[in-house]
């Protein structure tokens, strides 16, 4: 069963003119009782269609709260947490461990932050929907490159593994920042919060790019 559309809010003001402009072709404008006939008829038109639409807009769903949608982005930052503490379980080095520790522990922080007070969501809007998961993503890549050194100690190997290592601790400090701004009154844009964060995770078009391409994975 498909959804009834909304009519455009204009639709009940051009009925009227349209239905206004047929009858004073039809009939004898210059007459009272026809300027009458077309005065009702039009002022009928625009009663109806405004009340149809209205009709339309309460049957509509109503729109998610402002608490509903700082609690969305809240259990992405959850998501990813569980998932930075699975993978800080799977790391044989424990300097990145305690770092993954770290960045799941930052983001339980900011995720009952925002539940707490959801005027914050828009600060954490880009860390929920894409920068959250991006650490997850980088901490398998870590891995599974801990995974190969036991095979073969390769230079890209390595040089991999310490880009991966310093932009977590990078993205662990922007974290901090963040949290430290939403426990504040300060109105810092989040692009502006997590400046350090997104350059270091950056996966293209930059100089500094973590290409993977070239290692066996």
């Amino acid at each position: 069963m498909s959804k009834e559309k909304v009519m455009p809010a204009g639709l009940p003001f051009v009925s009227a003119g349209a239905v206004w402009f047929i009858l004073a072709l039809i009939l004898p404008v210059y007459k009272v009782w026809a300027l009458i006939v077309c005065l009702i008829a039009a002022a009928a038109a625009l009663i109806l269609l405004s009340r149809r639409r209205a009709a339309q807009i309460a049957k509509l769903p109503p729109a998610p709260t402002v608490k509903v949608r700082a609690e969305e982005l809240a259990k992405k930052l959850d998501v990813c947490r569980d998932q930075l503490i699975a993978q800080a379980g799977r790391l044989q080095d424990p300097s990145v461990a305690v770092t993954v520790q770290s960045l799941a522990k930052t983001l339980n922080l900011i995720a009952d932050e925002v539940e707490r007070d959801p005027k914050d969501r828009n600060k954490v809007r880009k860390l929920a929907n894409h920068y959250a998961a991006m650490l997850t993503d980088l901490t398998e890549k870590y891995i599974q490159l801990e995974a190969q050194t036991a095979a073969a100690d390769g230079a890209n190997i390595t040089g991999a593994m310490t880009q991966i290592r310093e932009g977590l601790s990078g993205a662990d400090d922007a974290l901090k920042k963040l949290l430290d701004d939403l426990f504040s009154d300060d109105a810092m844009e989040v692009s502006a919060d997590i400046t350090v964060l997104e350059q270091l995770l950056k996966t293209e078009g930059s100089e500094n790019k973590m290409d993977f391409s070239g290692l066996d994975m």
